[in-house]
């Protein structure tokens, strides 16, 4: 019986460069959900909207609404609603699920493609 074994072999640089281009895949994904989400964010202040952010922790990266906020000249706002507003019911019913929404809508057709298709030629 023949032997149909395909061998790869990987050395540091190669798999340090697969690593980066994962990374870097990641990071432009969640910078256009946090775009996509402060775009369906209800917006009466604009803190909201102001508070979504991307936030790294190692390998895990966050897409994190509400906090204290900057809001210029008037200095800092604690955003505490951040979570009710993404659960609704809100005023506008088309605003909630801000978040969920920016995610789902970011992460449609070739998304795979979009992010990570320069990771193998």
């Amino acid at each position: 019986m023949a032997n149909n074994t395909i061998k790869f072999k990987w050395n540091n640089q190669a798999l340090a460069e697969i690593d980066r281009k994962t990374l870097l895949g990641i990071m432009s994904m969640a910078q256009d959900i946090r775009s996509q989400a402060r775009m369906n964010a209800p917006y009466v202040t604009g803190a909201l909207s102001n508070s979504i952010r991307v936030e790294e922790d190692g390998y895990t990266t966050y897409i994190k609404a509400g906090g204290i906020v900057s809001t210029g000249s008037l200095g800092p706002k604690w955003v505490n609603y951040a979570m009710k507003r993404e659960e609704g019911p809100n005023r506008d019913p088309a605003t909630e699920h801000y978040m969920r929404n920016a995610m789902n809508s970011i992460m449609t057709g070739d998304y795979m493609q979009k992010y990570f298709g320069g990771i193998t030629k």
